[in-house]
C-alpha cells in the first residue's frame, strides 16, 4: 500500500499546511495517504455518524458536509486545548472552485489568504467559524480532495467568506 518514504512526505505536506493556513499541497493519492499517515492504533478514529465519533480525535467528513455535527466535535479545554479533535473533510476540490474562504493569523501573513474550494456546503463555513469562537479551543480542520492536494485551517486562523 504505502511506504515510509509516502507517509514522510504526506506527513511533510500537512504540516506545511498547518504551518501555513490556506495553501495547497500535494499529497497523493490524498485521503487514503492522509489516513494511512495520521491514524495509528493510539488514537481514535470515526466517520461522523459512527458509533463513537463524537470521542475520536480525527473525524472524517465526506463529501463536505457534516450535517451540523462539527459543532459536536471534541474541542478541548481552556486548560487543554490539544484535546480537541481534528476534522478532515474530503472535498471534489482543494484550491480550486466556487467556495471562496479568506483566512487570517499565524502563519498567514499581513494580508487575508484566499483559500477556494468545491464541495464544502454553504453551512460548514459557518460551523467552522464557530469552533473558533473560543479559542485556543477548537477544531483543526484539514482539506483534503480526491487528485491529492491538502489545505489546513487550524483553529488560530480566523475564517471568513471572500
Amino acid at each position: 500500500m504505502f511506504d515510509a518514504l509516502d507517509t514522510q512526505r504526506a506527513y511533510r505536506a500537512l504540516l506545511s499546511a498547518m504551518a501555513e493556513p490556506g495553501t495547497v499541497h500535494d499529497a497523493p493519492p490524498g485521503l487514503p495517504l492522509v489516513l494511512a499517515t495520521l491514524i495509528d492504533h493510539e488514537v481514535i478514529f470515526a466517520e461522523v455518524g459512527d458509533a463513537h465519533w463524537r470521542h475520536a480525535d480525527f473525524v472524517l467528513i465526506r463529501g463536505g458536509d457534516s450535517g451540523g455535527e462539527l459543532a459536536r466535535v471534541r474541542q478541548g479545554t481552556m486548560l487543554d486545548p490539544a484535546l480537541g479533535a481534528s476534522a478532515i473533510y474530503e472535498l471534489d476540490a482543494v484550491g480550486e472552485g466556487p467556495v471562496a474562504l479568506s483566512l487570517t493569523g499565524p502563519g498567514v501573513g499581513p494580508r487575508p489568504r484566499t483559500l477556494r474550494l468545491t464541495g464544502l456546503a454553504e453551512a460548514e463555513v459557518g460551523l467552522i467559524q464557530r469552533t473558533r469562537a473560543e479559542y485556543p479551543r477548537g477544531v483543526d480542520v484539514l482539506l483534503v480532495d480526491r487528485a491529492g492536494r491538502c489545505a489546513a485551517l487550524p483553529r488560530s486562523s480566523t475564517v471568513d467568506r471572500s
